[in-house]
């Protein structure tokens, strides 16, 4: 049995100094970390090998509410410390769509920081690592209706921000 996924896909500009992310991926599952790098034969055959980290994104935005919402995406143009590592912060926010178009503050996750103290120790962006971020959130507490996920990366050393919109609904199951 196979299937195809047809998805735009959103590629930064990542020849200036802006504050980028790649368009937010709907996985369905957790990312698999892998052992060791792909050979460019398997690459092929495994498109969604990212960076270490084998994802499998899901085929719409459709959520039941014992699934749990899992998102991917890189970072991009993060300024380094002289240690090589960022210093940078995301957030997520979640609203609710009403009635009319407009939306209502829902709920948000504790901010995730991607620095010294949680990167590993061979962590380097002068190395060419790729700073990446990932969400799980369980939907049991959610109500069924539309969303807007809204992701805000802020980089602390350079004082830019960028954020990153992401629609999802939450159905009965």
């Amino acid at each position: 049995k196979s299937s195809v996924l047809k998805q735009s896909v959103t590629v930064p500009d990542l020849w200036n100094d802006k504050l980028a992310t790649s368009t937010v991926i709907l996985l369905a599952g957790e990312p698999k970390r892998l052992g060791s790098a792909l050979k460019p034969q398997e690459q092929a055959e495994r498109p969604y090998v990212l960076g270490g980290v084998e994802i499998t994104p899901m085929a719409s935005a459709k959520f039941a509410k014992k699934d749990e919402l899992q998102t991917f995406m890189f970072i991009y143009n993060a300024k380094p410390g002289s240690d090589g590592k960022p210093d940078v912060t995301v957030e997520y926010n979640f609203y609710t769509k009403q009635a009319g178009g407009s939306e209502k503050f829902f709920n948000k996750t504790n901010p995730e920081a991607l620095n010294a103290q949680t990167l590993p120790a061979e962590f380097n962006l002068a190395a060419g690592h790729q700073l990446q971020s990932g969400l799980g959130v369980p939907l049991a507490s959610f109500p069924e209706a539309e969303y807007r996920l809204e992701i805000k990366v802020s980089d602390k050393a350079s004082g830019k921000s960028s954020v990153m919109n992401q629609a999802f609904t939450v159905n009965p199951s």
